[in-house]
């Protein structure tokens, strides 16, 4: 009998091949480890729940359905990481147990034993995204288990094809040496007698310490003892492991190949997989080239990957092609840029004269607007209607579409024809924006604009597309090129949202920002105003059809010493082509949630980019109070007031955090109150702005507000990906007593002003 043969239970137990190789991950493998964890605190919910994240990956989405293609494709890619997480750890592993050497392609037992951490995933997904398609997608439980049994079908489909790659390429200390087991039996009995010289162990591995083993899974059902390998040749051992890295490094190399092939294709709809195989791939990537690199470099990986980052990092600032900016599309940017100083910002902003002017112009426009409403009766001062609408990725389009929406149905009236400006940040602005494009088109038709269907199109999921872009492009040098407005700009993955966004919506935003300058001007339509933020210098970019001069501070009031705020898109970059630049890519820049979506940066030297207007202003509060003020004279002499139209897709008055107080929380509280509060503190800053607005105006100022409320229990994500859920919650909540006393709210003041 072998000694391992006579060998306790308990020890059988402990020297569990797969227990041993979650032990040596969590002591040698914190890398690796930090992958898993990243998988599993994104399908447990404990990671950037609040910007629906999760929801990508527990409810996955193939050309806008959930369902068996969407679950096998991220079954498919997590199968890919597995794999690329046995590959990565056998390579780093594999020689401290020499045993491997010796059984029947020691790869696949590898994979076989490695089982622990990749299965207990794999039931924390299915229970997780079970749970979630039933109580946030809506699924009935059939459609659920066979959405799980696809997943579970694409992850065996990878495994499987993985392994039909190494059997015949896996080969065993027997098959190397073309000697049998019994053979190195006789090698050890000569041994003992002397007569066979070993080579010496130390000099075939001398930093290798190898960990026990005395059982382990031969296949998933059977447990057998492990061979004792001190007999065996370490080096002969060493060489059978070195092979199979060979081999994975091959199967890497070919992996990341068909990943890049795959990434020349994203325009193609065939192509553009789920958001959360995306990440799987990326991840997959990220392993792969780590692994290649080390079977290559051995103990100089880490220093050569840290080397290499640095140099690429500083030659970055030199060499655009690595680190290639994005644009707005439709702007120029083959001329010379110009510089981006104080003295270029004092030289293009406008002059006293240009102010006045571009008031007149904004006068002009009211007064159109009063002859139509002025039609029978000559002395009607009508109510002047505002729209603020506020930054949340989907969430915020479709409230703002649904809010819009439920003002026209409830007056019985074309509400819209009355709105003379929005202003807002990024979702609500691109809801808004929908809102106005459809409007265009037929004024008088409210059905063409109230229906369903053009709920259900700004809420379509926007988020898988530009995910796979970054996943399958942005992360490697980007090549390709598409030319718009006669001019070549490189895609990425600002271009896929753009493309994304206007398939969605129906190409409306296809269109240049002066499409709409003439029925601004005829009043027919409200002028929309982005205020996108320069992150070079806080300062803001504002973008329209229209001349903003207006808006800039009274060159006559040299003695307060004010600094500019605003630039003026339009007048600063007026050699650059300004007008053609895309509606879908100003309201992109209107709406650049930082690593999402790349910055766009302008033709300035040095470089200026720009971010989400919600940075300095979230809720369009402060282009709104300079429009009233700049145009108070005829605001007092023309209307009975101005309402504003405060879209939310928050609550604005929450009960303060409470609870003990950790010493973790004391040292986090300082930055995270700031970062908490970001939100919070911009409201009480439009609510002052207003006081003030109020106060210089002899005519009221009527806030009605409406707002999208919810809890931890019923959380909707800041996100370009909404649920079913989510966009049930969302339509749901104009219904909900605060909106519906809103609502009621708004008719009487509409009501009203024919009294005044």
């Amino acid at each position: 009998m072998t000694k391992a043969a006579k060998k306790p239970k308990f020890e059988r137990i402990r020297y569990f091949f797969p227990f041993q190789l979650v032990l040596i991950h969590l002591k040698r493998n914190h890398f690796l480890l930090f992958f898993w964890l990243f998988l599993f605190a994104i399908t447990t919910r404990s990671f950037a729940d609040k910007f629906g994240i999760p929801d990508l990956f527990l409810g996955p989405e193939y050309q806008g359905q959930v369902g068996l293609a969407s679950f096998a494709m991220l079954g498919f890619t997590l199968g890919s990481f597995i794999m690329a997480f046995n590959i990565y750890s056998y390579i780093l592993h594999a020689k401290r147990f020499p045993f491997l050497g010796t059984t029947s392609r020691p790869f696949l037992k590898y994979c076989i034993n490695n089982f622990i951490i990749p299965v207990s995933f794999v039931l924390t997904y299915i229970v997780c995204s079970s749970i979630f398609l039933r109580t946030t997608e809506l699924l009935p439980y059939p459609a659920i288990i066979l959405n799980m049994l696809a997943f579970i079908g694409g992850n065996a489909g990878f495994i499987l094809l993985a392994i039909l790659y190494f059997f015949p390429t896996n080969k065993n200390l027997f098959k190397l040496t073309g000697k049998s087991a019994e053979e190195y039996e006789e090698i050890v009995k000569k041994r003992a007698k002397g007569l066979h010289r070993m080579p010496n162990i130390e000099s075939a591995s001398s930093s290798v310490r190898s960990w026990k083993v005395v059982t382990y899974l031969a296949h998933p059902f059977k447990i057998i003892l492990a061979r004792d390998s001190r007999h065996y040749d370490p080096a002969t051992l060493l060489q059978v492991f070195y092979q199979n890295h060979v081999n994975a490094s091959l199967f890497e190399l070919i992996i990341v190949a068909i990943f890049l092939i795959i990434g020349a294709f994203q325009f193609v709809p065939f192509f553009e997989i789920p958001a959360a195989a995306s990440a799987c791939l990326v991840l997959t990537v990220m392993l792969m080239v780590i692994s290649i690199t080390m079977s290559w470099l051995k103990g100089w990986t880490l220093s050569v990957l840290i080397g290499l980052i640095v140099i690429i990092n500083i030659l970055s600032g030199e060499y655009l092609f690595l680190n290639q900016p994005n644009f707005g599309y439709g702007i120029n940017y083959e001329k010379e840029p110009i510089p981006y100083s104080i003295a270029s910002i004092n030289e293009r902003g406008p002059t006293a004269s240009e102010i006045d002017k571009d008031r007149k112009s904004q006068i002009a426009i009211l007064d159109n607007w009063l002859k139509e409403k002025q039609k029978g009766n000559k002395e009607l001062k009508p109510k002047l209607i505002l729209v603020n609408t506020s930054g949340g990725g989907l969430r915020s389009a479709l409230w703002t579409m649904k809010t819009l929406q439920s003002c026209e149905a409830a007056v019985n009236q074309s509400l819209f024809k009355d709105i003379r400006l929005i202003s807002g940040s990024s979702g609500g602005m691109i809801g808004a924006a929908y809102y106005r494009e459809l409007y265009a088109r037929s004024p008088e038709n409210l059905e063409g604009r109230i229906g369903e269907k053009f709920l259900n199109d700004i809420s379509k999921d926007v988020l898988n597309r530009v995910l796979f872009s970054f996943a399958t492009n942005d992360i490697f040098i980007r090549f390709r090129k598409r030319e718009i407005a006669g001019h070549s700009y490189t895609l990425d993955r600002g271009m896929t949202f753009e493309d994304q966004l206007n398939q969605n919506t129906g190409f409306v935003f296809s269109k240049p920002i002066s499409y709409h300058d003439e029925a601004v001007k005829k009043g027919k339509i409200p002028m929309m105003i982005l205020a996108p933020t320069i992150i070079n210098d806080g300062r803001r970019l504002l973008i329209s059809s229209q001349d903003l001069a207006f808006l800039s501070h009274d060159k006559s009031l040299e003695q307060l010493h004010l600094g500019v705020e605003n630039i003026e898109f339009r007048r600063f970059f007026r050699e650059y082509n300004p007008d053609s630049l895309l509606w879908s890519s100003a309201l992109r820049m209107n709406a650049t949630f930082p690593y999402i979506l790349p910055y766009a940066s302008l033709p300035t030297e040095p470089m200026t980019h720009v971010l989400d207007a919600g940075l300095r202003d979230n809720y369009g509060m402060k282009v709104t109070a300079e429009y009233i003020l700049s145009l108070k004279d005829w605001i007092e002499e023309n209307t009975s007031g101005v309402i504003l139209l405060q879209i939310r897709d928050t609550e604005k008055g929450k009960e303060p955090k409470g609870g003990k107080s950790t010493i973790a929380d004391k040292i986090t509280n300082p930055i995270g109150s700031f970062y908490g509060n970001f939100f919070q503190g911009q409201s009480y800053n439009m609510d002052q702005v207003l006081e003030l607005t109020q106060a210089s105006l002899s005519v009221p100022v009527h806030s009605v507000p409406f707002e999208l409320r919810f809890g931890t229990e019923d959380h909707i994500a800041l996100s370009w990906h909404l649920t079913a859920l989510d966009k049930k919650r969302v339509t749901a909540s104009i219904d909900k007593p605060w909106n519906q006393e809103s609502l009621k709210m708004l008719k009487e003041l509409l009501e009203s002003e024919h009294g005044d």
